[in-house]
C-alpha cells in the first residue's frame, strides 16, 4: 500500500486550465504509479469527490451567464473523468475508471468499492483517489445544506490497495459530519498518514 497526498501547489497539467482539481488529482496518483509501478492491464482507479470541479463548471456558468466564449477545455475537463483518462494513458491503465459522488465520507465509499472491484480476479491494485476544493458560494451554500464542509486548503488524497494488502480500517474517530482542516477527506488524510507512517 503506498498513498500521497497534493495542494494547491501541484504543476499545471497540460490541457487543463483555471482549476486545481485536476492537477492535484494528476500529481497525486503520479506520485503513488511512480514510486511503485505495476501492471496497468489489471489496475483500475476510482475517484471520489463531493463537490467535484467547481472552479471549472462555476466558471463555464459565469462565461455562458455573461455572453462571454466558452472554452471548450472547460466543457471536457469539467468531469472528473477526463483527468483519470490522462492518467491511463501515462500509466498505460486500462482497467475501470470509475467516479463516485459522496456527500460525507468518501473514505468508506473508496474501500466499500476496492474491496466489490477487487472481487474481479482480473485485477490486482486499486488505485483510490479523493479530492475537494475549498470551493465557491454555491458549494458553500450545498455544504450546509449537507452539514458538512470543504477543507481549508484545495487538497487530493491518493492511495494504492493491492490484492494482497488487507483492506484498511478507517480511524475510529471521524465524525458523521466532517469539518475543520481537512474536511469530508479527514478519513483519507488520516488513511494515508497511517500508511506513510507519519501523523495527519
Amino acid at each position: 500500500m503506498i498513498a500521497a497526498i497534493a495542494g494547491p501547489s501541484a504543476p499545471p497539467v497540460a490541457g487543463f486550465v483555471e482549476s486545481a482539481f485536476n492537477p492535484m488529482v494528476y500529481q497525486a496518483v503520479e506520485r503513488c504509479l511512480t514510486a511503485r509501478p505495476g501492471d496497468g492491464s489489471r489496475t483500475a482507479m476510482v475517484l471520489a469527490s463531493t463537490m467535484g470541479d467547481a472552479a471549472t463548471l462555476d466558471l463555464g456558468s459565469r462565461l455562458l451567464v455573461a455572453g462571454q466564449v466558452h472554452n471548450p477545455l472547460l466543457f471536457m475537463q469539467s468531469t472528473a473523468n477526463a483527468v483519470l483518462g490522462r492518467l491511463s494513458l501515462e500509466f498505460a491503465i486500462t482497467g475501470p475508471l470509475l467516479c463516485l459522488s459522496t456527500v460525507a465520507d468518501p473514505a468508506g465509499e473508496l474501500l466499500a468499492t476496492a474491496e466489490l472491484l477487487l472481487e474481479d480476479e482480473e485485477l490486482d491494485r486499486i488505485v483510490l483517489i479523493g479530492v475537494e476544493l475549498t470551493g465557491t458560494e454555491r458549494t458553500t451554500a450545498a455544504y450546509r445544506a449537507f452539514r458538512t464542509g470543504p477543507p481549508a486548503a484545495d487538497l487530493a488524497v491518493a492511495i494504492v490497495l493491492d490484492r494482497d494488502d488487507p483492506v484498511p480500517s478507517l480511524p475510529p474517530d471521524i465524525p458523521p459530519t466532517p469539518s475543520g482542516e481537512y474536511g469530508t477527506l479527514r478519513g483519507l488524510v488520516e488513511l494515508a498518514a497511517r500508511i506513510q507512517g507519519t501523523t495527519s
